[in-house]
């Protein structure tokens, strides 16, 4: 399985994941069968609201989730669409901390519900 979590710095299993998903400086790349981690930048990052697409990207790496603190109701729908699992990481403070509570399965499946409704949300 190949997660998705975005961050604010690349340090690691304590990188400090980013409150918003599409504005993040960089995106985490977990991949559970290979037990490895990539990192890398968000070509994305500077955009309006509800124009963020590193989505497409993801779709050409075989993205199955994505961890997040914060996400937009546009940026939810598109991944869900794309077959993407979306959850909230629940303000998980690092990208270990992220992972760690997506395995003992304690986040929340994200919904239009849980959407932020701008850059400033957070």
């Amino acid at each position: 399985m190949k997660i998705i979590v975005p961050l604010h710095e690349q340090a690691g299993m304590h990188s400090k994941v980013s409150e918003h998903f599409g504005s993040a400086p960089f995106f985490a790349v977990a991949d559970t069968e290979a037990n490895s981690v990539e990192f890398m930048p968000n070509a994305s990052m500077h955009h309006d609201h509800g124009q963020c697409t590193p989505a497409d990207f993801f779709s050409q790496l075989g993205i199955n989730v994505v961890l997040c603190n914060g996400i937009g109701a546009g940026a939810i729908a598109k991944l869900q669409r794309m077959g993407i699992d979306v959850y909230m990481a629940e303000q998980s403070q690092t990208l270990e901390e992220a992972l760690l509570r997506f395995s003992n399965e304690t986040l929340t499946k994200a919904t239009t519900l849980h959407a932020c409704q701008g850059h400033g949300c957070h």
